[in-house]
């Protein structure tokens, strides 16, 4: 769906990429709640659709700023705090330990593709846009935190399990 969600951009039809991102959200939450009901969750499945998410993520706050609608600085607060998160999950899984989303991480994603949604649906205009981006990556930033809490508790569990620190 991103590369139609770009097309949809790059001719400015933001109706058509709002309705393209709130189906790929939908669909987010969708195949999670199956996969969990019909209890086929995978490790595969638990690292690929977060990237597949923010992938979406990130292709719209990257437009929404090549477009002049929102600040740069919001792009690079998402970057950088994806690499760590997609870093932190890599040191995580080479101690084979596969991290999973927790209600914090969820209610951010929520936040800020909510706030993508109503920026390219409504046509707001810039005080709107910043403020309600602004709002979603003060979360997406209080996640990092906890997710990075969470990384080193469980990197201590496992040198402990295995009887080694780094």
């Amino acid at each position: 769906m991103v590369p139609l969600f770009v097309v949809f951009m790059l001719q400015r039809i933001f109706i058509g990429a709002g309705i393209v991102f709130f189906v790929a959200a939908l669909s987010d939450l969708l195949d999670g709640f199956l996969a969990r009901r019909w209890k086929v969750v995978s490790n595969f499945g638990k690292l690929a659709d977060p990237l597949a998410d923010k992938a979406m993520q990130i292709s719209a706050i990257l437009l929404l700023c090549i477009l002049g609608r929102l600040h740069f600085a919001f792009i690079i607060v998402l970057i950088i705090k994806e690499g760590l998160m997609i870093y932190g999950s890599y040191l995580l899984f080479k101690k084979k330990i596969v991290v999973f989303a927790v209600w914090y991480g969820k209610a951010a994603t929520f936040l800020l593709n909510g706030a993508v949604f109503w920026i390219l649906i409504l046509n707001l205009n810039n005080l709107w846009v910043n403020l309600l981006i602004a709002i979603a990556m003060a979360s997406e930033l209080v996640a990092l935190i906890l997710y990075t809490k969470r990384y080193f508790k469980l990197k201590k569990e496992a040198e402990l399990k295995a009887g080694t620190t780094e």
